[in-house]
Protein backbone atom coordinates (compact mmCIF):
# COMPACT_ATOMS: atom_id res chain seq x y z
CA UNK A 1 0.00 0.00 0.00
CA UNK A 2 2.78 2.62 1.05
CA UNK A 3 4.54 1.43 -2.48
CA UNK A 4 1.08 3.46 -4.64
CA UNK A 5 1.95 6.77 -2.67
CA UNK A 6 4.65 8.90 -4.18
CA UNK A 7 7.15 10.49 -2.10
CA UNK A 8 6.67 13.83 -1.21
CA UNK A 9 10.16 15.79 -2.60
CA UNK A 10 11.83 17.74 0.45
CA UNK A 11 11.51 21.45 1.26
CA UNK A 12 13.95 23.66 -0.30
CA UNK A 13 14.63 25.63 2.91
CA UNK A 14 15.79 29.08 0.55
CA UNK A 15 11.76 29.05 -0.61
CA UNK A 16 10.41 29.73 2.58
CA UNK A 17 11.98 32.87 3.32
CA UNK A 18 8.91 34.88 5.31
CA UNK A 19 8.81 38.55 3.41
CA UNK A 20 9.80 41.56 4.85
CA UNK A 21 6.91 44.20 5.52
CA UNK A 22 6.69 46.60 3.13
CA UNK A 23 6.34 49.50 4.92
CA UNK A 24 8.12 52.38 2.51
CA UNK A 25 5.14 53.93 0.55
CA UNK A 26 6.28 56.47 -2.49
CA UNK A 27 3.76 59.26 -1.83
CA UNK A 28 2.64 60.41 -5.70
CA UNK A 29 1.98 63.85 -5.98
CA UNK A 30 -0.76 64.65 -8.54
CA UNK A 31 0.38 65.36 -12.09
CA UNK A 32 0.04 69.63 -12.70
CA UNK A 33 -1.63 70.91 -15.22
CA UNK A 34 1.04 71.38 -17.51
CA UNK A 35 1.83 67.31 -17.80
CA UNK A 36 -1.52 66.19 -18.07
CA UNK A 37 -1.46 68.04 -20.96
CA UNK A 38 1.46 67.03 -22.68
CA UNK A 39 0.71 63.21 -21.58
CA UNK A 40 -1.59 63.25 -24.74
CA UNK A 41 0.05 62.49 -27.65
CA UNK A 42 -2.31 64.64 -30.21
CA UNK A 43 -1.32 67.45 -28.59
CA UNK A 44 2.48 67.34 -28.56
CA UNK A 45 2.29 66.22 -32.10
CA UNK A 46 0.12 69.81 -32.31
CA UNK A 47 2.27 71.78 -30.88
CA UNK A 48 5.32 70.22 -32.78
CA UNK A 49 3.28 70.84 -36.02
CA UNK A 50 2.65 74.46 -34.94
CA UNK A 51 6.53 75.14 -33.91
CA UNK A 52 7.44 73.98 -37.16
CA UNK A 53 4.68 76.11 -39.32
CA UNK A 54 5.88 79.16 -37.53
CA UNK A 55 9.71 78.30 -38.21
CA UNK A 56 8.72 78.19 -41.76
CA UNK A 57 6.54 81.36 -41.62
CA UNK A 58 9.66 83.03 -39.60
CA UNK A 59 12.64 81.78 -42.37
CA UNK A 60 10.08 82.39 -45.33
CA UNK A 61 9.57 86.15 -43.75
CA UNK A 62 12.90 86.40 -43.45
CA UNK A 63 14.48 85.69 -46.67
CA UNK A 64 11.70 87.69 -48.41
CA UNK A 65 11.70 85.94 -51.88
CA UNK A 66 7.67 84.43 -52.10
CA UNK A 67 8.87 83.13 -55.12
CA UNK A 68 11.79 80.99 -53.75
CA UNK A 69 10.19 80.30 -50.00
CA UNK A 70 6.60 81.01 -50.26
CA UNK A 71 5.02 81.69 -46.52
CA UNK A 72 3.48 79.48 -44.63
CA UNK A 73 0.11 81.60 -44.49
CA UNK A 74 0.49 82.14 -48.44
CA UNK A 75 0.61 78.28 -49.31
CA UNK A 76 -2.31 77.54 -46.33
CA UNK A 77 -4.32 80.04 -48.19
CA UNK A 78 -3.49 78.99 -51.67
CA UNK A 79 -4.24 75.30 -50.31
CA UNK A 80 -7.93 76.70 -49.35
CA UNK A 81 -8.59 78.51 -52.00
CA UNK A 82 -7.74 75.84 -54.32
CA UNK A 83 -10.00 73.45 -52.72
CA UNK A 84 -13.12 75.68 -52.63
CA UNK A 85 -13.06 76.12 -55.84
CA UNK A 86 -12.40 72.67 -56.94
CA UNK A 87 -9.49 72.95 -58.98
CA UNK A 88 -6.83 71.34 -56.39
CA UNK A 89 -9.62 68.34 -56.55
CA UNK A 90 -9.55 68.12 -60.11
CA UNK A 91 -5.58 68.56 -60.84
CA UNK A 92 -5.32 65.56 -58.31
CA UNK A 93 -7.36 63.41 -60.48
CA UNK A 94 -5.79 63.79 -63.29
CA UNK A 95 -2.76 63.41 -61.62
CA UNK A 96 -3.72 60.07 -59.94
CA UNK A 97 -5.46 59.26 -63.21
CA UNK A 98 -1.98 58.93 -64.86
CA UNK A 99 -0.43 56.92 -62.19
CA UNK A 100 -3.19 54.79 -62.47
CA UNK A 101 -2.71 54.38 -66.45
CA UNK A 102 1.37 54.36 -66.06
CA UNK A 103 1.13 51.48 -63.24
CA UNK A 104 -1.80 49.20 -65.07
CA UNK A 105 -0.06 49.48 -67.76
CA UNK A 106 3.39 48.11 -66.37
CA UNK A 107 1.80 45.61 -64.45
CA UNK A 108 0.36 44.46 -67.97
CA UNK A 109 3.47 44.44 -69.59
CA UNK A 110 5.49 42.70 -66.64
CA UNK A 111 2.78 40.26 -67.06
CA UNK A 112 2.83 39.79 -70.74
CA UNK A 113 7.19 39.65 -70.53
CA UNK A 114 6.63 37.20 -67.42
CA UNK A 115 3.95 34.82 -69.35
CA UNK A 116 6.42 34.45 -72.03
CA UNK A 117 9.58 33.93 -69.99
CA UNK A 118 7.57 31.27 -68.39
CA UNK A 119 6.22 29.60 -71.59
CA UNK A 120 8.95 29.80 -74.25
CA UNK A 121 13.01 29.43 -74.27
CA UNK A 122 13.08 32.87 -76.29
CA UNK A 123 10.81 34.55 -74.03
CA UNK A 124 13.20 33.80 -71.26
CA UNK A 125 16.40 34.67 -72.99
CA UNK A 126 14.13 37.94 -74.04
CA UNK A 127 13.36 38.88 -70.61
CA UNK A 128 16.87 38.06 -69.31
CA UNK A 129 18.25 40.69 -71.94
CA UNK A 130 15.62 42.95 -71.42
CA UNK A 131 16.68 43.04 -67.43
CA UNK A 132 20.05 43.20 -67.48
CA UNK A 133 19.56 46.20 -69.80
CA UNK A 134 17.03 48.10 -68.50
CA UNK A 135 16.94 47.06 -64.31
CA UNK A 136 20.36 49.22 -63.69
CA UNK A 137 18.63 52.30 -65.49
CA UNK A 138 16.68 54.70 -63.07
CA UNK A 139 13.53 55.62 -63.96
CA UNK A 140 14.36 59.25 -63.69
CA UNK A 141 17.75 58.52 -66.57
CA UNK A 142 14.99 58.47 -69.22
CA UNK A 143 13.15 61.25 -68.36
CA UNK A 144 14.68 63.35 -70.83
CA UNK A 145 14.64 60.71 -73.70
CA UNK A 146 10.93 60.50 -73.43
CA UNK A 147 10.37 64.16 -73.45
CA UNK A 148 11.90 64.00 -76.57
CA UNK A 149 10.33 60.97 -78.05
CA UNK A 150 6.58 61.49 -76.68
CA UNK A 151 6.95 65.06 -75.75
CA UNK A 152 5.34 67.51 -73.09
CA UNK A 153 2.60 65.68 -71.41
CA UNK A 154 1.03 62.44 -70.05
CA UNK A 155 3.22 60.40 -72.96
CA UNK A 156 6.36 60.49 -71.23
CA UNK A 157 5.08 60.49 -67.49
CA UNK A 158 3.37 57.17 -68.74
CA UNK A 159 6.41 55.75 -70.49
CA UNK A 160 8.41 56.58 -67.23
CA UNK A 161 6.07 54.86 -64.95
CA UNK A 162 5.96 51.88 -67.19
CA UNK A 163 9.58 51.84 -66.71
CA UNK A 164 9.42 51.86 -62.89
CA UNK A 165 6.86 49.42 -62.71
CA UNK A 166 8.77 46.72 -65.44
CA UNK A 167 12.32 47.61 -63.81
CA UNK A 168 11.97 48.26 -59.85
CA UNK A 169 15.27 49.45 -57.88
CA UNK A 170 16.88 45.91 -56.83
Amino acid sequence: MSALIPPVPPVRPEYERPLEPFTAVAVQRPLSPWNRLMGHAWLRKGLILAALALAWELAARWQANELLLPTFTATAKALAEGLASGELIAKTALSLSVLVRGYALGVALAFLLTSLAVSTRLGRDLLGTLTSMLNPLPAIALLPLALLWFGLGQGSLIFVLVHSVLWPPA
